[in-house]
């Protein structure tokens, strides 16, 4: 019996390292499918260079009356790797450069909580 293998898919190794938002994604990837709110998590800060292959990027995600959720994403290569925290009583505003930055919800705070 004569085996017969499954052809490789390849992938193009150039990515778009640069994307900021959907709308951004969608001028630079020909076959972006999205399913609801791509622009859940908003960005903080990124910063990559496609000529070394390396992104850094930081995205919050608000709760409102909560928090955020923010999420690190570190690619080197083909190398990912990401990590995701809840930051209590924080919410998103906007940043220089295009970006936003998180910042204390004094609103959240209830005062039975504080110290007297």
């Amino acid at each position: 019996m004569e085996k017969t293998s499954s052809p490789i898919k390849t992938f193009s190794s150039s990515k778009s390292l640069d994307v900021v938002n959907i709308e951004d994604a969608k001028q630079k990837v020909s076959d972006l499918n999205v399913i609801g709110n791509g622009n859940m998590f908003k960005l903080l800060c990124k910063a990559s260079s496609k000529e070394q292959g390396w992104m850094k990027s930081t995205k919050a995600c608000e709760i409102p009356s909560l928090g955020c959720i923010v999420q690190v994403t570190t690619q080197q290569g083909d190398n990912i790797a990401e990590a995701i925290t809840f930051v209590p009583g924080v919410r998103i505003l906007e940043d220089i450069n295009g970006g936003n930055k998180l910042e204390k919800d004094y609103s959240m705070i209830s005062t039975k909580t504080l110290p007297r």
